[in-house]
C-alpha cells in the first residue's frame, strides 16, 4: 500500500510540474508582445503548411520591406516567406534557417546581403531571439548570438514582459493560442511614401565595420551556404536596389569570398538595377535604403520572372487549398495596391 501510495505522489508531482510548466509558458506567450510585422513573424510563419514554400528569404529589414512573397507568387507560381529580423545579424539568421528547415523544405534560400556589414550585436536582439517558437536552435541563438545581458529575460519571457499585464487584449491571449495565424503579407512589411529628396542622387559610401566583425560574419554565412547544401536548397546571396549603397567593388569581393566558400552559391547584385527592373527611384523608394510599397510590388514581379527565368527555379505542386489561400493573398495585395 505505502508504495502504491508512494507511486501516485510521483505522479501527481510530474502531473503539478507539467502543468506549471504550460501554464508559465502559456502566460509567457501571452505576455510577450506580438510580432505582425517588421520582422521575426514566427507565429504567421509557423502556420504555413509544412513542406509548401518554395523559397525563404532572409535578411534584415531589406528583405522585409523590398520582398512582397504574394507578388513574386502572382509572376512566378513561386510561394515563399519572408523570415528576416529588423538589423538582423548572420548569426540569428543562421538559427531562424535551422528552425525553418524543421516545417519546410525550400528548394532556395535567398539571402539579402547587407547583413554582412553588421557588428556582433545589433539593436533589435530582443525581439528578433524572444519571437523564436522554443527550441534548441532558440537557445542557440540565446548563446551563440545575442548579448550575455539579454540572456536571462531570453531565457524566461516573464523577465521581460511581467509587467504587461495592464495592456493585455483579447488579441494578446489569441496569439499564444495554437490556431491559424496565417496572413498576407507573408512576413512582408509595406512602408509608404518617398522621404523628402529620396532618390534625386545616390550615396554611394562603404559600410564601416571592424575586421573582427566582418571576419566572424563571413564564417556565420559559411555556415548557412552548409546548411543549405545539407538540406538541398539553392543559395542566393543578394544586394538589393539602394540609393544608399556600397561600391561595385565591394559587392563583386563578396561575390568572390561567397563563391570561394561555396562554388555553388548565386551571387545577385542588384545595388544599381533600378531601369532594368522598371523602378524609378524618385517614385518607388522609401529612403535610401528601403523600397516603398509601390517599389516592392515593381520589384517582387521582377524577382519572380528572375528566380523562375535566369535562375530556374520551378514551383511545387500545391495543394487545391493551399493554392486558394496563395491566390487569395495575391487579391488582397492587388486591393491594397489600388486603394
Amino acid at each position: 500500500m505505502r508504495t502504491a501510495h508512494k507511486g501516485r505522489e510521483a505522479v501527481y508531482a510530474v502531473v503539478f510540474l507539467l502543468l506549471t510548466a504550460f501554464l508559465i509558458h502559456f502566460a509567457a506567450g501571452v505576455l510577450r508582445p506580438g510580432q505582425n510585422s517588421y520582422g521575426s513573424t514566427w507565429n504567421a510563419f509557423l502556420s504555413e503548411p509544412e513542406d509548401s514554400l518554395d523559397v525563404i528569404y532572409l535578411g534584415s529589414s531589406y528583405a522585409y520591406c523590398d520582398v512582397n512573397p504574394a507578388l513574386v507568387y502572382k509572376s512566378s507560381g513561386l510561394t515563399g516567406y519572408v523570415m528576416a529580423g529588423s538589423e538582423q545579424p548572420l548569426s540569428i539568421t543562421y538559427w531562424y534557417l535551422r528552425e525553418i528547415f524543421r516545417t519546410q523544405s525550400p528548394s532556395a534560400v535567398v539571402l539579402e546581403a547587407t547583413s554582412l556589414f553588421f557588428a556582433q550585436y545589433q539593436n533589435y536582439t530582443q525581439q528578433n531571439v524572444s519571437q523564436m517558437p522554443p527550441s534548441l536552435n532558440k537557445l542557440g541563438a540565446i548563446f551563440t548570438a545575442s548579448e550575455p545581458e539579454l540572456r536571462k529575460g531570453l531565457l524566461f519571457d516573464l523577465y521581460f514582459y511581467h509587467s504587461r499585464w495592464k495592456e493585455l487584449g483579447p488579441g494578446d491571449v489569441e496569439k499564444a493560442l495554437p490556431i491559424d495565424h496565417r496572413d498576407e503579407r507573408k512576413g512582408y512589411t509595406p512602408v509608404r511614401g518617398v522621404q523628402d529628396g529620396v532618390g534625386e542622387e545616390p550615396y554611394i559610401a562603404d559600410r564601416q565595420i571592424s575586421e573582427e566583425d566582418y571576419a566572424a560574419n563571413l564564417e556565420w554565412l559559411g555556415k548557412i551556404m552548409s546548411l543549405c547544401r545539407e538540406h538541398g536548397a539553392q543559395m542566393i546571396l543578394t544586394v538589393h536596389p539602394s540609393y544608399t549603397r556600397c561600391r561595385a567593388e565591394t559587392y563583386a569581393r563578396i561575390g568572390e569570398e561567397a563563391k570561394a566558400m561555396d562554388p555553388d552559391v548565386i551571387f545577385c547584385d542588384w545595388s544599381d538595377s533600378f531601369e532594368e527592373i522598371g523602378l524609378v527611384p524618385t517614385k518607388h523608394l522609401y529612403d535610401g535604403g528601403h523600397l516603398n510599397r509601390e517599389g516592392a510590388a515593381v520589384f517582387s514581379a521582377w524577382l519572380g520572372r528572375e528566380l523562375t527565368g535566369e535562375l530556374g527555379l520551378k514551383p511545387r505542386t500545391q495543394s487545391e487549398e493551399n493554392a486558394a489561400a496563395w491566390r487569395e493573398a495575391v487579391n488582397a495585395w492587388e486591393e491594397n495596391l489600388s486603394a
